[in-house]
């Protein structure tokens, strides 16, 4: 059933209710997804009628859909017909007038084609594949959300991709749009030819210092460009970092990824990579974009290691930890880091947060001759 209303642009297949609830602004304004109700799927329509969003579940007996007193053959008849009679839904008198079509990232799952799978995760897997669009086809990367999953976490999945579409920088993964429409749900992202950075610099011995020089450098402006955005990443680390064609590092993986918010706490630790946390995320669970700064000296540390092993690595979890929180620099830069190289990571383990530099004052470090990305400004304020 879901397949058969991909053809209504006001069918928004398995979106979470706050994410269309931003979309329907005026009385009469509608969209039809799917959710889950007592444990099963169901169509729901969401519908403002006097500044409040109204959430009213699809109605079936005997093979037809109704909700109040109409009843069609098809959801989607039963909505043409409440459209054309502006028959009210609710007692309240809630009618429909407008169904909001689709956002332009949104696409159809017949458009995706799966080829080869690259990897997994905690959320799914990731695939090679191509994207046909109406003047060509598209080499992409998809990601999707593993068997059938709960609200919660199909929310969780979608606050990447949210977040995601805000970007437009060479050294971030782009996302080209989202696949809600039906099972899987898939993010779409720009394919990264060279693959990961891990494996790539693990695989590859002839990868030159000067190399390694612009790995770091690219890093750092695509870091600069999320710090400017008031993003804070929370998970940078070598295995995020992806390839592009011209062999340009890009930021990925932005499933811990928050942002217009300065300082995040998290109680539990326990999932978090802790070799790359800075001491007061260690202590008070506390993350910010000078955290990510924190991690951002690993990275560099795992780069001119050309990650031939994890932070401290003859260290236990436990005695990497207590290294960390000893006050003292965590770790020496490997043999052969250039001077400047050495100076940025060294930098990035101040102790202190506030006196830690910002990703801005780092890359002016890192590459003097360049500007830093400039900061969002007022006129490009995200709007959902």
């Amino acid at each position: 059933m879901g397949k058969a209303m991909t053809h209504n642009i006001w069918y928004h297949g398995l979106m979470p209710r706050d994410e269309v609830e931003d979309l329907l602004r005026r009385d009469g304004d509608f969209v039809v997804r799917k959710t889950e109700f007592l444990g099963k799927p169901k169509f729901t329509l969401s519908v403002s009628n006097k500044q409040r969003i109204r959430h009213i579940l699809f109605k079936c007996e005997n093979n037809k859909w109704f909700f109040r007193d109409i009843k069609r053959s098809t959801p989607s008849e039963l909505i043409e017909a409440h459209l054309m009679m502006r028959a009210p839904v609710q007692s309240d008198g809630t009618i429909l007038e407008r169904g909001i079509p689709r956002p332009e990232f949104y696409i159809l799952h017949e458009h995706i084609e799966i080829i080869k799978k690259l990897g997994g995760g905690a959320f799914g897997e990731v695939y090679t594949g191509t994207w046909k669009k109406k003047d060509g086809t598209v080499e992409v990367a998809v990601k999707t959300l593993k068997g059938i999953m709960h609200k919660k976490q199909r929310a969780e999945f979608m606050k990447e991709a949210k977040l995601m579409k805000r970007f437009d920088h060479k050294n971030i993964v782009r996302l080209y749009g989202v696949a809600p429409q039906e099972e899987p749900i898939m993010i779409i992202l720009e394919y990264a030819a060279g693959g990961s950075l891990k494996s790539h610099l693990q695989k590859d011995k002839s990868v030159t210092t000067d190399r390694l020089i612009k790995y770091v450098i690219d890093a750092a402006r695509g870091m600069c460009y999320l710090s400017g955005r008031q993003v804070i990443h929370r998970d940078i680390a070598a295995r995020n970092c992806l390839l592009g064609k011209a062999d340009e590092l890009k930021i990925a993986d932005f499933g811990l990824s928050v942002a217009d918010i300065s300082l995040v706490k998290q109680n539990k630790l326990k999932s978090m990579p802790v070799r790359w946390l800075s001491p007061e995320t260690l202590r008070k669970g506390e993350f910010s974009k000078k955290t990510d700064v924190w991690s951002f000296g690993v990275l560099t540390w795992e780069i001119f290691m050309r990650c031939a092993s994890d932070p401290f690595p003859h260290l236990t979890t436990a005695e990497a930890k207590a290294k960390i929180l000893s006050g003292k620099q965590p770790m020496d830069p490997p043999s052969g880091t250039p001077p400047k190289i050495a100076t940025a990571m060294s930098i990035c383990f101040t102790q202190d947060p506030e006196e830690r530099p910002d990703f801005e004052a780092l890359f002016r470090v890192l590459a003097p001759n360049e500007q830093p990305p400039p900061p969002m400004d007022m006129w490009d304020t995200y709007v959902a």
